[in-house]
């Protein structure tokens, strides 16, 4: 995975219903600090699941698993926005673009995530979503 990456290769976790994602698999790929470059929630009308709900609970999977708060935030703004051409304008707080923000708040406590084969594991920190700023209007 290391080689392909020095390639280009990138590499995403869609943590939708249809097993992406099991501890033991996402244990042994992280173990060494290999962390996904985005993560996505592969969420589809049927795939809303009570494993994944949204890309907050997803990205608070990783937080769970050691991945640094600032890298898994890129991994859902900048990095994603930039693994896509069509969104190279995207994900980023820069003046002038698109007021497209999640306003998200780092809560703690006792947080129970599943993986795709329903095993559970309990988190301290979970990402919660506060206020939502599409096109400059608070929704």
């Amino acid at each position: 995975m290391r080689a392909a990456r020095r390639r280009g290769i990138r590499f995403d976790v869609g943590n939708g219903r249809n097993g992406h994602i099991t501890w033991p698999i996402v244990d042994a790929a992280t173990r060494d600090g290999f962390w996904p470059d985005t993560i996505s929630s592969d969420i589809t009308g049927p795939g809303r699941t009570f494993r994944v709900f949204d890309l907050p609970t997803v990205v608070s999977k990783f937080l769970m698993l050691g991945m640094p708060l600032d890298q898994a935030m890129a991994s859902v703004t900048t990095h994603a926005a930039a693994a896509v051409r069509a969104f190279k304008d995207l994900g980023t707080l820069r003046p002038g673009a698109p007021a497209d923000v999640a306003i998200l708040e780092l809560k703690n406590g006792e947080f129970e995530f599943v993986d795709n084969v329903d095993a559970k594991r309990t988190a301290r920190v979970k990402l919660a979503t506060n206020a939502v700023v599409m096109n400059g209007k608070r929704m």
